[in-house]
């Protein structure tokens, strides 16, 4: 049998991998948050800004919701390096920015963190690799509990890093009896996990025939349809922008036919009746509007008529409807990968290392295990 060390793991294995660690890093949540707990100082920051890119933002964004419930109060923002470092750079009195990358080594956060540094603030960095170059430009690295992910298009560490935040905002909130909502929402994340394999096998045919791809959700589930917009364009290599479901019925939806793959997603809030009209109304155009949704036992009579639709995954009930995107990120992950897989489409263009030597989006120390650079 292959060792850790041998075995070539694939996004898919890690996915799979996601909910075991979920589940330890649960039962390490002091250990694992207690620094960047210290970086509060014993007081709740006026305001806390997250500064990501990429799967990291995504992360953020669906933690975003729990966050609040647990900080109300607390201005709590999530915006990317780019945006940090040439436009809104000022660090506040009273305000913890913490700058993230799983890498160590995107050079946006790194840049991100010398600026904060030049103003003589603390740089906290979150990160899966403390040994990185971000050990450089940080003068605190926190390690939210990633581990080891050998692939280019993360998928665990976007798990445990929302997991990570959910922690950490329970704990500086004073809201200890939210961990048990955080464990009943990993056992769905497990359970969509499980349920996507099947999913996908039924829409194999549609799912590897995507030409443009929408992700699509109300606020409640903004962070999955981010993070769905984003892998799905990475691996699959297909135009797929993300939109709120009213905006996209706004202007996005009028280009819309049969070609069109459309993925919805709702939570358990007021704006779930909305999502699932809209989603409906879709179905109306293409065979390839798809829904993830949950349970409730509020609305027994609606859930039965979605377990009816071929096109419908329905998840286990959720503990909390600012659980939902946490809970769903299996389902675009792993049709990310099955789909990418069966093509063969994640490998980037040949021409793609001449624009990566003009603008790296990684420092020298990046090692590319996808094997196409």
């Amino acid at each position: 049998m292959d060792t850790l060390e041998e075995r070539v793991w694939s996004m898919g294995d890690y996915v799979d991998e996601s909910p075991r660690v979920a589940r330890e890093n649960l039962a390490r949540a002091d250990e694992l948050t207690e620094p960047l707990v210290a970086c509060c100082g014993g007081r709740v920051p006026a305001r806390i800004r997250l500064v990501a890119s990429g799967s990291s933002f995504n992360a953020c964004q669906c933690a975003l919701p729990f966050m609040a419930s647990c900080l109300p109060g607390v201005q709590i923002d999530v915006v990317t390096p780019h945006r940090f470092t040439y436009y809104e750079p000022e660090v506040r009195e009273g305000e913890l920015v913490a700058v993230v990358t799983q890498s160590g080594l995107s050079t946006n956060a790194l840049e991100a963190l010398d600026v904060i540094r030049a103003q003589g603030a603390r740089a906290v960095c979150l990160t899966g690799n403390v040994g990185a170059d971000a050990r450089d430009h940080g003068d605190v690295m926190v390690d939210w509990g990633a581990g080891t992910e050998l692939v280019g298009y993360v998928t665990k560490g976007v798990t445990t890093l929302a997991l990570f935040l959910m922690m950490f905002a329970a704990r500086l909130g004073g809201r200890p009896e939210r961990m048990a909502d955080l464990a009943a929402a990993v056992e769905v994340l497990d359970a969509v996990r499980a349920s996507t394999y099947e999913f996908y096998r039924a829409h194999e045919k549609a799912l590897t025939s995507m030409r443009l791809s929408y992700s699509i959700a109300a606020d409640g589930a903004r962070g999955v349809a981010l993070e769905g917009a984003l892998k799905i364009g990475e691996t699959v290599h297909v135009p797929s922008p993300a939109y709120e479901v009213e905006e996209f019925i706004h202007g996005p939806n009028l280009q819309i036919t049969p070609a069109y793959t459309m993925f919805f997603f709702d939570a358990p809030d007021a704006a779930r009746e909305r999502c699932r009209l809209i989603y409906r109304a879709a179905r109306e155009v293409s065979d390839a509007a798809f829904l993830v949704t949950s349970a409730q036992a509020a609305e027994p009579a609606s859930t039965a008529e979605l377990a009816g639709d071929p096109n419908v995954l329905v998840a286990p009930e959720l503990p909390a409807a600012d659980l939902a995107s946490f809970a769903y990120l299996p389902f675009v992950q792993l049709v990310s990968h099955l789909a990418s897989s069966a093509l063969g489409s994640s490998k980037q263009h040949p021409l793609l290392k001449r624009f990566k030597a003009i603008a790296a989006a990684k420092t020298e120390n990046f090692v590319n295990y996808d094997g196409d650079d």
